[in-house]
């Protein structure tokens, strides 16, 4: 019911607006001399009672009505336009950087070749590089000759240029070689051991033994004096001294008793004290010069008056 009434009213509404704006036109029209008559279109059975007084619209004059009317102008509201939003980058991603790989210098063995422990043929052998076998350069030496390389296990080894085939090798750096071996030396020849060199004695005469013997007459010193080898040497003299009394013999081999012998009597009776004996060399036969051995005490008594001391000489 209620859309029913709804939609009379808006019928209601266009037909009051319609018959406004004919009413209008034959009110405008009429006034004008030129304007025909409009008859106005036949209305519906039905009356319409307008709900309110409409009000005529001055009539123009002759001259305002020949004047085409000034409309003034509406300015048009400009539609905003939306803003412009910046279209958005799309990120893109990020380029990789290529890091070059560095190249390797690298030795090739066309054959089986030497590996030493340092760059010469002077050093001892660590082992070998098989053909078609490559290793990783380290180093090289000052002169350019050998290759220090780092096998597969990580140990190193010098490998000389003359017998592989090197690549890249224009930044190989200079290393420092190792101190080449001490050369082996010859085993020394056994030799007999030599014998010590005898000290030389302190005296030129030394005493080789001496005895006293029994004879009551007499008080005598006698022996003989001999070299190294037991040959007997003369003109030797022995000094015997007892206390302050000093007596020196002959040379011996000078008494016609015996090469080498010498002899000093002093008195046919035993003369008891504690004798000094010692080789000397004098040229009277009665100042010492100087002694040349050693002293010997001997003591001579009532029953020993006769002593014999036997002299050796040295050089």
């Amino acid at each position: 019911m209620q859309k029913i009434l709804l939609f009379g009213l808006a019928f209601l509404i266009v037909v009051l607006c319609y018959l406004v704006a004919v009413l209008t036109f034959l009110v405008v029209f009429r006034s004008s001399p030129r304007s025909p008559v409009v008859s106005a279109p036949p209305m519906s059975q039905a009356t319409i009672k307008p709900t309110f007084t409409l009000t005529p619209s001055p009539v123009p004059s002759q001259a305002e009505s020949t004047t085409t009317p000034t409309l003034n102008a509406i300015p048009a509201t400009p539609t905003p336009l939306p803003p412009t939003i910046p279209p958005t980058a799309t990120p893109m991603p990020p380029t990789a950087t290529l890091t070059p790989t560095p190249i390797t210098p690298q030795v090739l063995a066309a054959t089986t070749v030497n590996l030493r422990s340092g760059p010469g043929t002077n050093y001892p052998l660590v082992g070998t590089l098989t053909a078609n076998s490559s290793a990783t350069i380290i180093g090289r030496d000052a002169k350019g000759t050998w290759w220090q390389i780092q096998l597969a296990d990580g140990k190193m080894a010098w490998v000389a240029t003359s017998v592989v085939k090197a690549t890249h090798i224009d930044q190989v750096p200079i290393v420092q070689a190792p101190q080449p071996p001490t050369p082996a030396q010859p085993p020394t020849a056994t030799r007999p051991p030599v014998p010590p060199t005898p000290t030389r004695p302190l005296y030129q005469y030394e005493p080789t033994g001496w005895y006293g013997d029994k004879n009551l007459g007499l008080t005598r010193f006698l022996g003989t004096i001999k070299d190294g080898s037991g040959n007997p040497v003369n003109g030797v003299f022995v000094e015997a001294q007892c206390g302050s009394y000093r007596v020196i013999s002959h040379g011996s081999g000078t008494t016609g008793w015996a090469p080498g012998f010498y002899d000093i009597t002093l008195d046919r009776r035993p003369i008891v004290c504690k004798w000094l004996l010692t080789v000397v060399a004098t040229d009277d036969e009665k100042t010492v010069k100087a002694r040349l051995s050693e002293t010997v005490e001997a003591e001579t008594t009532m029953d020993k008056s006769i002593i014999t001391a036997n002299w050796r000489k040295n050089w």
